[in-house]
């Protein structure tokens, strides 16, 4: 990750993506690097039949939810998080994140930890983005979460690992 200068990362509210931005400030840290916390927020439209869309909350208060849980989550990182950026723009999170990195070193993102067959899967988010990304992704492990092969040999933790 030499002359990364901006890390894109986005965060849900999930364990996970608060596991991924708590990583990318550290980086950040290390390297000089801005960091930039995107949670999109994708606002349904109002049923055809009329009504209040799902939650019962319209757009500018469904966005303020995300907004909300970002700057908690960006607050939980602690103060080593002081100077990162917060963005909730509208749209669905996978089309959004790779917009945004078309100005971006690298975009971070949580695994959520699931396993098939004994490997980890990723989720619809990450899997949009690893296809479309204009730039490096780097998909952080939730904490806690068996980090081994079935061998039970440890995985790298870290793309250098594997040098």
């Amino acid at each position: 990750m030499d002359g990364v200068k901006r890390i894109l990362v986005g965060v849900d509210g999930s364990p996970a993506s608060r596991a991924a931005l708590a990583w990318a400030v550290r980086h950040a840290e290390e390297r000089g690097a801005r960091v930039t916390a995107v949670s999109a927020c994708q606002v349904h439209p109002v049923p055809p039949t009329g009504g209040t869309p799902p939650l019962g909350l319209g757009p500018d208060a469904f966005c303020g939810l995300h907004e909300r849980f970002l700057r908690e989550a960006v607050a939980e990182v602690g103060p080593e998080a002081e100077g990162v950026e917060q963005l909730v723009p509208t749209g669905g999170p996978g089309p959004v994140l790779v917009e945004l990195s078309k100005d971006a070193d690298t975009l971070v993102l949580g695994g959520h930890g699931y396993r098939r067959a004994g490997l980890e899967v990723v989720g619809s988010v990450a899997a949009h983005c690893l296809r479309r990304a204009h730039c490096p992704v780097v998909i952080v492990p939730v904490e806690g979460k068996d980090d081994g092969n079935a061998d039970g040999a440890r995985l790298p933790r870290t793309a250098q690992e594997f040098r």
